[in-house]
């Protein structure tokens, strides 16, 4: 039904997809929680000073995990992408 390369290509950019969606999602969400702190006015409140509000609004440690395991996906599905192109380009003479 689907030959080596067709499955490879494919996967490629299903890494390629997920890796970009994750690492937007994260940054959206870090964002979002700076805007929230700012919103209520956390920012420009004197008894919390500026190192503690960069300090609550930084990404976690999860977060930073997420979004470099996700970037990390993008050259993977890379490779898989070209070698897949490659694979059937090569099947197809």
């Amino acid at each position: 039904m689907f030959n080596r390369s067709q499955i490879t290509f494919v996967l490629g950019f299903v890494l390629i997809a997920v890796g970009i969606a994750v690492a937007l999602a994260v940054r959206i969400v870090a964002f979002s929680r700076y805007m929230h702190l700012e919103d209520l006015g956390l920012d420009v409140n004197p008894a919390i000073g500026a190192e503690l509000f960069s300090r609550v609004v930084a990404p976690t440690g999860a977060e930073r995990m997420f979004f470099y395991a996700s970037v990390a996906l993008v050259p993977m599905g890379l490779v898989l992408l070209v070698l897949g192109w490659r694979g059937r380009a090569l099947a197809g003479r």
